[in-house]
């Protein structure tokens, strides 16, 4: 998974253009001979690269070729046209796209330094300026050949929820948009032609090569509009047949100093890595793998044309149209059969599985959507039958869960899907310390279809009943089932109170 040089300000050596993986089959021959030539042309020019932290912080101080372009053959953006493409400022300049109303993606190449994200068409000035949470690049990224995962992103401190995303393009539907000679459009803040960088341009462009297994695509090329220093990071958009848009790939790299072929990093690889480390869901009409699952939110995207803005950013673009058919790919969520509840179960630990007093536990879940039944909302997870935490990003889990005594608890894990189905998996007992787990009883195997369809209170059953076999207390009096699968002694409730139980979103 390592492929070229960067789009940004600065960097030491400028190695040549790389481009690795095969054309896919949309490709014609003629295509594939011209993408040869393309290629072929472009032996060994030299590549820029993205500012590090001791590289420039304005436009007075960031040095450029004498005949640097915009987005090249592009275009000045209008104002409020693609909203979604912020300017990226701390360590050099660098640009990036909201995805989800608390997400900005760019290029890792970028630095996750100190990061300030700003909606506007001039880098350094005017726009809406938005406080950052924090920010993280990918930590396999090391080197300008690792373009297929030029990944990183900004967590925002508050949602911006005024103009409409542009989620990822993601899962085997979505991505049929991307074949040779696709039109693309490609927006960033890189050089202009008589001056310095900062301006938001845009341009059309068609792909010249795609590989999604390799996750990265090439556009540019002849007369179409292609990447310049500076663009590092933005959006390649693709718009789908229902006239909204979806970001296809981030810039990483661009043969030459400016206007050669650009390299993008395709977004539909990194979404597994976005959602567990940002904790939110980025793709509301399909599953992390990318199957058809759409959930309310699959909807509200930007459907503006080409380069027309609506408003000004003094009201956050107001009026900017929003779309999108949450049946583009299959059956639209209201659509799903309400009547058909997931399945759940948890995959680790297995019961009787014992750990040593003061260690944490990682809890994956296995949480399945019917294929005719309505998407997952989300996973909680019980203790003892309290409420823990919950996970609304698959795939669903519990990082370090850290148990307070010695003793037997007992693990269950609650899906809910949109359609108000509410199922339990089969409970799970495990072992703190030195103890006993009492043998797994025979009938938990079918509790993972437990609850009834649509019933907001079906996973509660039977007053007392708890599992049927719970443990009870062990030896040393650590845990407790007085009252179904609950601790003796001091609640949940009142050891969350003191810290004593810690869970945090799993993250890979």
């Amino acid at each position: 998974m390592r492929t070229l040089g960067s789009l940004g300000f600065g960097g030491a050596s400028d190695p040549p253009f790389v481009y690795r993986g095969d054309v896919p089959s949309p490709a014609t021959t003629s295509r594939h001979a011209a993408l040869a030539l393309v290629l072929a042309s472009l032996a060994v020019p030299s590549i820029a690269r993205a500012g590090s932290p001791e590289d420039s912080q304005g436009p007075t101080e960031i040095e450029g070729p004498e005949d640097s372009q915009a987005i090249s053959n592009g275009d000045l953006a209008d104002e409020c046209a693609w909203p979604t493409t912020v300017a990226v400022t701390g360590g050099g300049l660098c640009s990036g796209t909201l995805i989800h109303p608390e997400l900005v993606v760019f290029a890792a190449h970028c630095g996750a330094g100190k990061k300030t994200i700003r909606f506007t068409e001039e880098a350094y000035s005017g726009g809406q300026e938005v406080p950052v949470s924090f920010c993280m690049v990918y930590p396999d990224y090391s080197e300008e050949t690792d373009q297929p995962i030029d990944w990183a992103f900004c967590r925002l401190a508050e949602p911006v929820t005024d103009i409409p995303i542009t989620p990822p393009l993601h899962g085997p539907c979505e991505t049929t948009a991307l074949y040779l000679g696709a039109e693309v459009a490609a927006v960033g803040f890189g050089y202009t032609l008589t001056d310095d960088p900062g301006p938001k341009t845009w341009g059309f462009s068609e792909l010249l090569a795609v590989n999604l297994e390799k996750n990265v695509a090439v556009l540019g090329g002849s007369d179409n509009a292609s990447i310049c220093p500076g663009d590092s990071g933005g959006p390649m958009f693709v718009q789908l047949p229902d006239g909204t848009w979806r970001t296809a790939g981030i810039a990483s790299t661009v043969a030459g100093s400016c206007g050669g072929a650009g390299t993008y990093s395709l977004l539909d690889g990194a979404i597994p890595w976005l959602e567990e480390n940002s904790g939110l869901d980025l793709t509301p009409c399909t599953t992390t793998d990318g199957d058809w699952a759409p959930t309310p939110n699959c909807t509200g995207f930007n459907a503006a044309p080409a380069n027309e803005g609506s408003g000004t950013w003094a009201n956050w673009c107001s009026g900017t149209p929003a779309g999108g058919d949450d049946s583009l790919c299959g059956v639209a969520w209201t659509d799903f059969d309400d009547n058909l509840p997931p399945s759940v179960a948890i995959t680790s630990p297995a019961w009787g599985d014992i750990f040593p007093e003061g260690s944490s536990v990682d809890i994956l879940v296995d949480a399945i959507k019917d294929p005719d039944g309505p998407a997952i909302k989300e996973v909680r997870l019980e203790i003892d039958d309290a409420e823990i935490s919950t996970d609304g990003v698959d795939p669903w889990g519990f990082e370090g869960a850290t148990f307070p005594t010695a003793g037997v608890y007992t693990l269950v894990a609650v899906a809910e899907d949109w359609g108000g189905n509410i199922v339990e998996s089969a409970p799970v007992a495990i072992g703190i310390g030195d103890v006993t787990v009492p043998e797994e009883p025979e009938d938990t195997e079918d509790e993972s279809s437990k609850g009834d369809a649509g019933s907001e209170d079906s996973a509660d059953g039977d007053e007392g009943d708890g599992t049927g076999g719970d443990p009870g207390l062990d030896e040393d009096g650590g845990c407790g089932c007085s009252s179904g699968r609950g601790p003796g002694g001091l609640g949940w409730a009142a050891l969350l109170g003191l810290g004593l139980v810690v869970l945090r979103r799993r993250r890979d």
